[in-house]
C-alpha cells in the first residue's frame, strides 16, 4: 500500500507540474497572441489611412487636371484659334486683344506654367504635369497601403494561429486534469497525448514567433523609388524609369511590381529578352494576374516564342474565356506558327464570346462595354500588322514578329489573316449597330477608291469638278479630302465609313448614313475639316473603309505629306 501511495504521489506531482507548466505556456502564448493582434490592428489602421490619402490625392489630382485642361488650357487654345482666324481676316486689333487675354490666362493654371507649357508649341506636357501633380504621390500612397494591408494580414494570420494554439493547450490541460482522476495505465495515455499536444504547440509557437519577429517591414524607400519610376515611365522616359526600378528592387528584392514595371520599360525599349526575364521574375514573386500574363504572352509572341505565348495565354483563358483580347492574341499566335486549324478554332471561340457578351448586355438593356469594340478593332489591326510583316512592309506602329520568325506557308497565312481581319471588322460593325452577327447577302461591288480634291461645286452644292491626287498623295495644308467611288449591283440600305489614321480609327471621321444612292453609280464622300478655316489634315497614312449593310466592300488609302 505504501508503494502504491508513493507512486500515486509521484504521478500527481508530475501531473501538477505539467499543468502548471502548460498554464504558464498558455499565458506566454496569449501574450504573443495579443502582441501580434496589436501589430495587425496598427497595420490595418495605417493601411486605412494611406488608402484614404491615396484616394484623396488621386481624385483631387484628377479633378484639378480636368479643371486645368478644360478650363485654363482649352480657353487658351480657343483664343489661339480666334487669333488664327482674326489674323487670316486681317483683323490686327482682334489679334492684339486675344493675345492680351491669353497672357492673362497663363497664370491661372499650373498646367500653363513654364515647366509644363510652351506657348510657342501650343500644347502642354500633360504627362509630366500629371506625374508630378498627383500620379507619383498617389502611387506611393497606394503601394504603402497595399504593403501595410499585407503586413496586417500576415500578423492577423499569426494571431489566429496563436488562438488555435491556446485552444490546443487548453485541451492538453483537460487531459492532464482527467489523468489525475483515473487509475491504472490508461492515465498515462492522457499524459502522453497531452504532452504530445504541448510539444506540437511549442514548435508551432517557435515558428510563429519567428514569423512575427522577422516579418518584413514596409520598405518606404523601395516604394518611393517605384513610384518615381512609374512617373518617369508614364512620361515615356523608359531608361530613367528602369534606373528607379533598379533602386527599388535593390531595396526590396521581392518587389514584384517593380520587376513587372521594369519589364514593361524594357518592352517599350524593344528589348524583349530582358522584358520577359523581368516579368517572369514578377510572376515568380507572386504577381500573377491577367494583365501580367496578357503582356507577357504578347511579348513572347513578338519574340517568336509561340509555345510560351500559348501557355501563358492559357493560364488566363482556361479560367476566364471572356477575356477577348487574350483570345485574339492566342489566335494570332497559332496563326504565326502556321497552325491554321487552331487559329480558326480560336477565332470561332472569339466570335461566340463576343456575340454572347453583346446579347447579354442587350437583354439587360445595357450597351456592351466599349472595350469590346476596342479589342475587336485591335485584333483586326494585329492581323494587318502580321500581313505587313509577312510582306516586309512594317509601319511605325506595326507590332508583329519579324517575317523570318513567322512559320509555315506565308501565302496561306497571309490569305487566312486577311479573311479573318475582314471577318473581325464586319462582325464588330454588325454587333455594334445591329447586335447580330452579319449575314450572307448580295452586296454591291465597289471599284477602288479614287482620292483627290474638289475643284468645282455648283450653286446646289453638287460637285462639278474633281481632281484625282497623284499616287493618292494629298499635300499638307488641306482641310479635307474627297474620294470618288463607283459601284455596281444592289445599293445598300445603310453605309458606314470608317477612317484609320496611322493604323488607328479616328472616330471623329466616322459617318453612318442611310442615304439613297440608287440615283447613280458614281458618288463622292468628303472627310476633313471643311467646316472651319483653322484645322487641317495632319500628316500621315489614312485608310478609308466602306461597309454596306455591315459588309466591308472596299478599302482605300491616301497620304498627307508635307
Amino acid at each position: 500500500m505504501r508503494t502504491e501511495s508513493v507512486s500515486e504521489q509521484r504521478f500527481e506531482k508530475l501531473a501538477s507540474i505539467l499543468i502548471a507548466s502548460v498554464a504558464i505556456w498558455v499565458a506566454i502564448t496569449a501574450y504573443f497572441q495579443n502582441y501580434s493582434a496589436n501589430i495587425s490592428d496598427q497595420a490595418r489602421r495605417r493601411a486605412q489611412q494611406y488608402s484614404i490619402e491615396a484616394t484623396k490625392k488621386e481624385v483631387t489630382g484628377a479633378i484639378q487636371y480636368s479643371y486645368e485642361w478644360q478650363g485654363a488650357y482649352q480657353t487658351w487654345k480657343e483664343l489661339e484659334w480666334q487669333i488664327i482666324a482674326a489674323d487670316q481676316n486681317g483683323d490686327t486689333a482682334a489679334v492684339e486683344r486675344f493675345n492680351q487675354i491669353q497672357e492673362r490666362i497663363l497664370p491661372m493654371g499650373k498646367m500653363l506654367a513654364p515647366e509644363y507649357f510652351d506657348p510657342a508649341a501650343g500644347f502642354p506636357d500633360t504627362s509630366k504635369y500629371e506625374a508630378e501633380s498627383y500620379l507619383v504621390e498617389s502611387t506611393r500612397l497606394s503601394e504603402i497601403y497595399l504593403a501595410e494591408s499585407a503586413l496586417g494580414n500576415a500578423t492577423d494570420n499569426t494571431a489566429d494561429g496563436l488562438i488555435v494554439q491556446i485552444t490546443l493547450l487548453t485541451v492538453s490541460l483537460s487531459l492532464f486534469g482527467l489523468s489525475m482522476a483515473l487509475k491504472g495505465s490508461v492515465r498515462w495515455l492522457f499524459i502522453i497525448v497531452g504532452s504530445g499536444i504541448v510539444g506540437f504547440c511549442m514548435v508551432w509557437l517557435s515558428w510563429s514567433l519567428l514569423e512575427l519577429f522577422i516579418r518584413p517591414e514596409v520598405n518606404e524607400t523601395a516604394i518611393t523609388y517605384y513610384a518615381e519610376g512609374v512617373g518617369l515611365e508614364y512620361q515615356g522616359f523608359h531608361q530613367e524609369a528602369i534606373q528607379k526600378f533598379d533602386l527599388a528592387v535593390t531595396e526590396n528584392q521581392f518587389y514584384a511590381k517593380a520587376y513587372y514595371q521594369r519589364g514593361l520599360a524594357y518592352y517599350e525599349l524593344g528589348d524583349y529578352a530582358k522584358a520577359i526575364t523581368e516579368i517572369e521574375k514578377a510572376r515568380y514573386e507572386g504577381l500573377d494576374d491577367t494583365n501580367l500574363n496578357w503582356n507577357l504572352a504578347w511579348i513572347y509572341y513578338l519574340s517568336g516564342n509561340y509555345a510560351k505565348a500559348i501557355e501563358t495565354n492559357d493560364r488566363v483563358l482556361n479560367e476566364h474565356p471572356e477575356v477577348l483580347g487574350m483570345r485574339m492574341n492566342q489566335a494570332i499566335t497559332y496563326l504565326s506558327m502556321g497552325d491554321l486549324n487552331n487559329a480558326r478554332a480560336q477565332y470561332d471561340l472569339l466570335v461566340q464570346e463576343a456575340e454572347k457578351q453583346v446579347a447579354e448586355a442587350r437583354r439587360n438593356n445595357l450597351e456592351p462595354p466599349a472595350s469590346l469594340w476596342y479589342y475587336m478593332d485591335a485584333g483586326a489591326l494585329d492581323l494587318q500588322n502580321l500581313i505587313d510583316s509577312i510582306d516586309n512592309n512594317p509601319k511605325n506602329w506595326t507590332q508583329a514578329p519579324p517575317s523570318n520568325l513567322i512559320q509555315g506557308d506565308h501565302n496561306q497565312i497571309r490569305s487566312f489573316a486577311y479573311d479573318q481581319m475582314k471577318r473581325m471588322k464586319e462582325i464588330t460593325v454588325a454587333l455594334e449597330y445591329s447586335g447580330q452577327l452579319p449575314v450572307a447577302q448580295e452586296t454591291m461591288q465597289v471599284e477602288p477608291f479614287v482620292f483627290g480634291l474638289v475643284t468645282g461645286v455648283d450653286a446646289d452644292g453638287n460637285i462639278t469638278n474633281f481632281e484625282p491626287a497623284s499616287n493618292s498623295v494629298i499635300p499638307y495644308g488641306e482641310k479635307e479630302v474627297t474620294l470618288e467611288f463607283s459601284y455596281s449591283g444592289t445599293p445598300p440600305s445603310q453605309m458606314l465609313w470608317k477612317v484609320y489614321v496611322n493604323g488607328y480609327e479616328d472616330a471623329g471621321f466616322r459617318i453612318f448614313t442611310n442615304e439613297d444612292i440608287s440615283g447613280g453609280n458614281t458618288w463622292y464622300k468628303t472627310f476633313g475639316f471643311g467646316y472651319t478655316n483653322i484645322f487641317i489634315l495632319s500628316p500621315g497614312e489614312y485608310t478609308v473603309e466602306l461597309y454596306a449593310n455591315n459588309i466591308l466592300v472596299q478599302t482605300g488609302t491616301f497620304f498627307v505629306q508635307e
